[in-house]
This record gives structure tokens, sequence and C-alpha cells, in this order.
């Protein structure tokens, strides 16, 4: 094989040692991200959404069973529950909750899939916090619009997360949630009515999240405690033996 003279290897090097520095930089942030890998935190997270009960305060539910492969399949859904809740007054709610693994999860949501379905958004999403008991959780929040031959159909909508009982939605998800191996993400939406209701879409959304949340809080637990108890036995597991 005929040796390299200085300028051929001159010419390679940088792009022989740019293409290490990608190959460990990939290897790094596919680690970091959990890019690869099966955990068991998924399923048992995905196990738990059939807890959370069908009665939560003065809302009853109804399953409504799955949504399309296609759409399971880019939210990255391990598990999903959708249900709609009503109430003694005929407030209705649509209710979407899956489980997914950290780098899917962020992938699909109402500013994607809603403009996708003919709707324009009103504005951008908006966090707003709510009180709930002792603590609060923090949703994003905002109004879809659709013109069609009947008319207009108005939908309002709530969105959060979380990996550890504690909802919040931060403008930068995958830095927050880094490091989580499964989340919940819940979507919570309704027909804004016609007219002028006093009793509009978001007043009963926020109504039904304060006590839909702890409910499925109790019911969602047992999971994300298996979870740190798993994170905690493999750092125990990965510290040198003396």
């Amino acid at each position: 094989m005929p040796k390299m003279n200085r300028q051929t290897l001159m010419t390679y090097l940088p792009i022989a040692a740019a293409v290490v520095i990608m190959g460990v930089t990939g290897r790094v942030q596919g680690v970091w991200s959990e890019r690869w890998g099966t955990f068991a935190e998924l399923d048992s997270y995905a196990e738990q959404l059939d807890k959370i009960p069908m009665q939560v305060g003065d809302w009853q539910g109804e399953d409504q069973g799955k949504s399309e492969e296609k759409v399971r399949k880019i939210a990255g859904a391990v598990g999903e529950m959708m249900r709609t809740y009503r109430n003694s007054s005929g407030d209705e709610v649509r209710v979407s909750m899956i489980c997914a693994r950290q780098r899917d999860i962020f992938y699909h949501t109402p500013e994607r899939c809603y403009p996708a379905a003919g709707f324009d958004m009103q504005g951008e999403p908006q966090q707003e916090v709510l009180e709930i008991g002792n603590t609060t959780a923090e949703f994003f929040t905002t109004s879809f619009l659709k013109s069609e031959p009947s008319g207009t159909h108005a939908e309002r909508g709530y969105w959060s997360w979380t990996g550890d009982g504690k909802w919040i939605a931060p403008r930068n998800p995958k830095l927050e949630f880094a490091g989580h191996r499964a989340l919940y993400k819940l979507y919570v939406f309704a027909t804004i009515p016609p007219g002028n209701k006093a009793r509009q879409a978001n007043d009963f959304c926020v109504d039904f999240i304060r006590a839909f949340v702890p409910a499925a809080e109790l019911a969602l637990r047992p999971a994300m405690e298996k979870a740190g108890r798993l994170r905690k036995e493999e750092a125990a597991a990965s510290q040198p033996s003396t």
C-alpha cells in the first residue's frame, strides 16, 4: 500500500478528526437524551394510566378508545388514555394523556396538530399557573378557531407534562426534563360555547383540571415512585466497590 504524501495526509487528517468528534458527540448526546435502550419505567407508566378514576369530583368519565396508530407513533405513545368527562351542569371536556420517552413526547403538540387540522391558533400559547389545593400546576393554554360551512368551531386547550407528579409547561421542555426516561403529557380541550354564555370553556376546563390533577397524581404515583427507586438502584450499582 503506497504511503500517503504530506499533502494528502494534511487533507484527510482534519476530516478524520471531524468524523471522530462527531461520533463521540453523537454517542454522548444519545446517552444524555436516552436515545438508545429500553426502560422499565415506560411500561410501568403506561400501566398506571388505567388506574386514573372515571369519577373525579363532579365529573364522570367515558372512555373514547385509542387514537389512530399513525398519531400514536408520531407522539411516541407507549401508553394512552382518551376520555370525555362531563359534569352535572352539562359541561364537557376531552382528556388525552399519554406516556412516552423524553425524546418523543414534545413533538406532537397542539401548536402543530391543530393548524394541521385546519384550525387557526388564536395567539401564542400562554403559561397559566393554577392553584390546586396547597400546590400549583402549570399549563400552556390558547384557543383555536376553524371556519366551517355551518359556521365557526372554536376550541380551548390546556396542556402540560410531568415526570414526577409536578405538572409544568416549560418553554424549553427538553432541557427541563433532561434525564427523565418516561413522561406523561396531559391535554384538556373543550368546545367554546357559542354566544355570550357566562360560563366559557376556559372556566370549566380549569374547574376540571383542579379536580383531575390530584386524582391523576394519586393514581400515577406508584409508577413514579418505582422509577425513582430504579434510578437509585442503578446509581448505587454503578458505584465502584470498595
